[in-house]
């Protein structure tokens, strides 16, 4: 028997076996094909999974939302801007307080005629905005007509639909009543409102109270200094020295309770002037030594050598600290010694560039603060035990005080001490390094004016025995005093005949100091023949930026009452130093810079020994320039001073330009920090009239009074002309 396959050809057999594998390539081929289908599929499907997670997350969170809204109470709306219809819900209606219609369709006139009319312009510029497509967000708050009256919502909306043109088609937002929130704000804005008034209030009482006080106070102070120059026995010096102590006391309580108030207002002012420290430490201290020695206690100062003697800051307040904090020493002490300590603080972080931290310690051997009580010392009205009070005397104002004024100047104060074993205050506070500067001031009580015998003093005072007082005074010191006893008697005499010196009080009736000062200004600058008349404000003001106040109405020097000879003659000497400023005329009509002993003209040339000639700069006090101070603070060198007016000329170009610019913008940062520097530059190369214009223009920029400050700049300006004309006279000097 045969196989059939072996009867087959071999043609046949090898057209099957191509037919097979042609099936199986088919097949695997449809395999593949299906495999990336069912790829494809799972693909299409994990993605339809995501997308679902996807829309069930946004389902939650939009879940969650709702929720948020329906617990604050937010009304959701829809504009349909094709139609003018806007679709509300329930939350709506409960929010006006009422079932209008059962319509959840509005017409935007319907909602419109709601508005309050106040707001209406607002809402409608707004919707305008977002209906013509110039900004993709509607939001506005404004009032709308409910129940019980207006109630405010916040609108917030944005474009949620728009054509293929970019045109919006739709408006989605939702409102919310922020009536409680508003009402909150308004409640606020008035108690602040209240606040500001109680404040204003409270300030313009003190000032009130302190010329009231200080106005008696000054009389009786003034009047027992008198007495006690005349012949008493000794019975009745006792009562006179009782009368000045108490009087004393009464004023030290009077200024406690001022500076508090200005501190705590945020209204106290600090100075910065140059001083050597040294000489004020130890005259602070030197204020309480007669107390001191009369217990037997020893009182010693010690500074250290690498503590500068020339520093910047407000030296009065750092006289008042220590003043305060040795007095205590003092009065707590009965035996043992007193030291007064100055150190460079160990840490100077904090202290900025050109800046010195400094660390004074104030200790005693008295009788010690308990633990407890080290901190509530420095709150106001605190003493460490009630019998402090009934046995030492004192308010608890004094280290309160210090406190806040150490915290001012950068510092902190604490005290370290046992029962029985004494105290230590220690104190850090910042200061300027001073440039090198021609003057310092170092002494507390200036040196008596020169050559004012015979000098006749306009006295304008219509207290009958400020008068009196201030009459005694003047007349001991040499003057020749005519009174005046308002405003408008003070101008008018001061027209009829010419005067010194005006002393002018500031409070007075028919016409006030200021508008007196102004008057006087006024007739001073249209008159170029009259020179400038010193003015020092006498007031029984002491409130924080009264002092500038009144520097920046004309008065060339203030002094507070009670008034001290020695501070009257400091404020006298002050007024009529040489640099004072001069008259508004004569700062606009310039410097005539055509003598030879002014700054800019050819100097006369030294004939030498050797027959040669060599050009030396002319010396001497100038009207722009005193070359003697810039030429003795160069050492004599005139490449050096020459150099100095090429720098000088180009850095007031630069601030004159920066401060021209922040004028007309009231940039009072910019015009604050150019004046500063000026002031300073000019001072230093012995500009002193154009420092002191640039000084007054600084206090005027303080109190914000910008008629002044723009009368300022413009002396300054012109000020600054005249020395960059001199300067450049000088480099062109051969």
């Amino acid at each position: 028997m045969t196989d059939p396959l072996d009867d087959e050809a071999p043609q046949d057999i090898r057209q099957r076996l191509q037919a097979a594998n042609h099936r199986q390539v088919e097949l695997l081929q449809r395999v593949i094909r299906l495999t990336g289908e069912r790829e494809a599929l799972d693909l299409k499907v994990r993605r339809q999974a995501e997308e679902i997670e996807r829309t069930r997350q946004t389902l939650v969170s939009v879940r969650r939302h709702m929720l948020v809204a329906e617990a604050s109470r937010m009304a959701p709306w829809e504009l349909d801007m094709a139609t003018g219809q806007v679709q509300l819900g329930v939350r709506w209606d409960e929010m006006l307080g009422e079932r209008i219609d059962a319509r959840d369709s509005w017409s935007v006139r319907e909602l419109l005629d709601r508005v309050h009319p106040d707001d209406m312009a607002a809402v409608r510029r707004a919707l305008d905005e977002a209906l013509q497509g110039r900004s993709d967000r509607y939001l506005v708050e404004h009032r709308i007509a409910a129940r019980g009256g207006w109630i405010w919502i916040e609108s917030v909306g944005m474009i949620t639909e728009r054509n293929p043109e970019g045109k919006p088609l739709r408006l989605t937002g939702r409102n919310i009543d922020i009536t409680a929130r508003r009402k909150m704000h308004e409640d606020m804005a008035q108690a602040r409102a209240q606040a500001e008034a109680s404040s204003q209030a409270k300030s313009e009482f003190l000032a009130n109270v302190s010329h009231e006080v200080r106005t008696p106070l000054n009389a009786v102070m003034g009047l027992t200094r008198l007495l006690q120059q005349s012949s008493l026995n000794p019975e009745q010096r006792q009562y006179l020295d009782l009368i000045d102590r108490s009087a004393s006391t009464l004023l030290a309580l009077l200024n406690d309770i001022l500076d508090l108030s200005k501190i705590e207002a945020g209204k106290l002012v600090f100075e910065q002037i140059r001083f050597d420290i040294g000489r004020w430490v130890r005259e602070a201290v030197a204020l309480h030594t007669p107390a001191a020695q009369a217990k037997g206690l020893r009182v010693d100062v010690d500074i250290a050598d690498d503590v500068p003697r020339k520093l910047e800051g407000d030296p009065g307040r750092l006289r008042q600290i220590l003043s305060n904090l040795v007095s205590n020493a003092v009065k707590f002490t009965e035996s043992g010694r007193i030291l007064v300590t100055v150190r460079l603080a160990p840490d100077q972080t904090g202290a900025q560039r050109d800046q010195l931290r400094l660390l004074f310690a104030v200790r005693d051997s008295g009788v010690g603060i308990p633990q407890d009580k080290q901190q509530q010392i420095f709150e106001a009205f605190t003493q460490a035990d009630a019998s402090t009070t009934r046995r030492y005397g004192g308010t608890g104002l004094g280290l309160a005080i210090c406190a806040r004024l150490v915290a001012m100047m950068g510092g902190s104060i604490h005290v370290l001490s046992r029962p029985g074993e004494g105290s230590t205050f220690r104190f850090t506070a910042n200061f300027e390094q001073a440039a090198a500067e021609i003057h310092v001031m170092t002494e507390l009580a200036p040196l008596e004016p020169a050559g004012r015998a015979g000098q006749r003093v306009l006295l304008a005072e219509d207290h009958a025995i400020n008068e009196l007082l201030m009459r005694k005074l003047l007349t001991q010191m040499g003057y020749e005093v005519t009174v005046a006893r308002d405003g408008q008697e003070a101008v008018r005499c001061w027209q009829s005949q010419p005067f010194d010196l005006v002393l002018m009080d500031v409070q007075m009736p028919i016409m006030s100091g200021f508008e007196a000062t102004a008057q006087i200004r006024a007739l001073e600058a249209a008159d170029a023949g009259r020179r400038h008349t010193p003015i020092v404000a006498l007031t029984a003001h002491a409130m924080a930026g009264y002092r500038e106040k009144c520097l920046a109405a004309g008065m060339d020097a203030y002094v507070s009452k009670p008034v001290s000879p020695a501070l009257l003659v400091q404020a006298i000497d002050e007024a009529t130093r040489p640099q004072a400023p001069p008259p508004l005329a004569d700062m606009l009509e310039g410097l005539d810079l055509t003598s030879a002993r002014r700054v800019g003209a050819a100097p006369a040339p030294t004939t030498h020994s050797t027959g040669s000639t060599e050009p030396v700069l002319a010396a001497g006090p100038l009207e722009s320039i005193d070359l003697d101070e810039l030429v003795e603070t160069m050492g004599g060198d005139r490449l050096a001073v020459i150099e100095i007016a090429a720098a000088m000329r180009s850095d007031m170009a630069q601030r004159a330009a920066s401060m021209q610019r922040a004028l007309p913008l009231r940039d009072a940062l910019t015009l604050q920090e150019q004046t500063h520097a000026l002031k300073g530059a000019l001072a230093t190369i012995g500009a002193h009239r154009a420092a002191a214009v640039a000084k007054q223009m600084e206090l005027a920029l303080r109190g914000s009074d910008w008629a002044i400050v723009a009368s300022q700049a413009q002396c300054l300006t012109a000020e600054i002309a005249q020395v960059d004309l001199a300067l450049a006279r000088l480099e062109t000097a051969d």
